[in-house]
């Protein structure tokens, strides 16, 4: 009977299987698209010879080369090792302007007026110490703390599709001891770079699209920015994406403190001695805040609204939303005025997650279902 199964099983995957049926012809267009979607990209290098070599590294990194080691790459290509390692080493050629190009050809085939704007993290592990960067911190791709790298990324969704379209490496508080000044020299890390958190580097590149966009006549429209709870619980970038005059829609902890009504707030007065006060009061200190897991208990059922969020691999994947408009507690005192959207899982009720988003008032709620449906591009981007 088991050989009976494992036979069954191996029928089965068989069927599944995709035939390969392309022909060298269909091979050989490929190639030849590829080539000329790659000479898009030849104005981002300034010397001639720097567009050859980007093109030598770009045809080991796709090809079949089982270490894609630079070494291992001029080989395998008949080039000299030196000059190839001098071009990804050392060779002055600067990023933004294939950024630009990118952005531009994923506007051109994706770009909507209310696209996404997706701020995530992810990790790559690490055998040594001597690339830049690495540090024993959490990598997600292994979900545990881990000796890797870090990058903050950008990836960019719409209705059309998505697509990563800038990233910067993550330097973790340590490389900017004394002790790693030799390290950060020879790394090549630039010498007036300070430490800056995801949060300040997510938002950094999202005011860096916004320029290109201002520069460029919208080369990569949005209007959304998404993003974890890493970057929801950071206000300051909450408030960067605000002055950015985009919605985000962040997840935030089930602990974030909020208030269902604006609370009166009083500046007290001064008594002739001392400063001058300058913080402000709850002019009622019983109107405390309150979590936003708190609230679900006083969310009456008829106010859950059931919503497909996409079609999933199984079938479609439906969930219970609620939306508020709250106050939120910055600092035990209140802050913007801001949706609430709680997200309940139907075969497990008791897995919520919750969102801040800074959208309009009248926004169409299915609107905000939409968004909460369109993180999950930046895992695969």
């Amino acid at each position: 009977m088991p050989n009976r199964i494992v036979t069954e099983i191996q029928s089965i995957e068989t069927c599944l299987a995709p035939e390969c049926n392309l022909s060298d012809k269909d091979v050989e267009q490929f190639v030849e698209e590829l080539d000329s979607y790659a000479r898009l990209f030849e104005p981002a290098f300034r010397r001639r010879e720097q567009w050859r070599w980007g093109r030598v590294y770009l045809q080991g990194l796709l090809g079949d080369t089982q270490r894609k080691t630079v070494e291992r790459i001029a080989l395998e290509h008949g080039q000299n090792v030196r000059d190839l390692q001098h071009f990804v080493g050392q060779s002055p050629w600067q990023k933004e302007p294939a950024v630009i190009i990118h952005q531009g050809l994923v506007g051109d085939t994706l770009g909507e007026a209310d696209g996404i704007m997706l701020i995530d993290e992810s990790g790559v592990v690490k055998q040594g110490q001597e690339s830049v960067g690495v540090a024993a911190q959490y990598c997600g791709s292994v979900g545990k703390v881990a000796n890797c790298q870090v990058g903050v990324h950008l990836g960019y969704v719409s209705r059309k599709g998505y697509s990563l379209v800038d990233s910067q490496l993550f330097l973790p508080d340590e490389w900017f001891e004394q002790a790693h000044a030799e390290r950060r020299k020879t790394c090549g890390v630039p010498e007036d770079l300070n430490y800056q958190t995801k949060p300040e580097i997510g938002l950094k590149l999202l005011q860096v699209a916004v320029k290109r966009n201002e520069q460029a006549q919208d080369v990569l429209p949005f209007q959304w920015v998404a993003a974890d709870e890493l970057y929801g619980d950071s206000p300051a970038f909450r408030d960067g994406v605000a002055a950015l005059d985009k919605w985000y829609f962040t997840e935030i902890k089930r602990t974030t403190q909020v208030w269902l009504k604006r609370p009166e707030v009083y500046l007290p007065e001064w008594k002739g001695r001392g400063k001058h006060p300058t913080r402000l009061r709850l002019r009622n200190p019983s109107e405390k805040a309150v979590t936003v897991q708190d609230l679900v208990p006083q969310i009456p059922q008829q106010a859950w609204i059931r919503a497909t969020l996409k079609e999933g691999s199984k079938g479609p994947i439906v969930c219970d939303f609620a939306f508020l408009r709250l106050i939120e507690s910055r600092g035990s005192l209140p802050g913007p005025e801001v949706w609430l959207v709680i997200r309940r899982n139907l075969d497990h009720p008791e897995e919520l997650k919750f969102y801040f988003s800074n959208a309009p008032a009248d926004i169409p709620l299915l609107d905000l279902v939409r968004i909460s449906g369109l993180r999950w591009p930046v895992e695969m981007d």
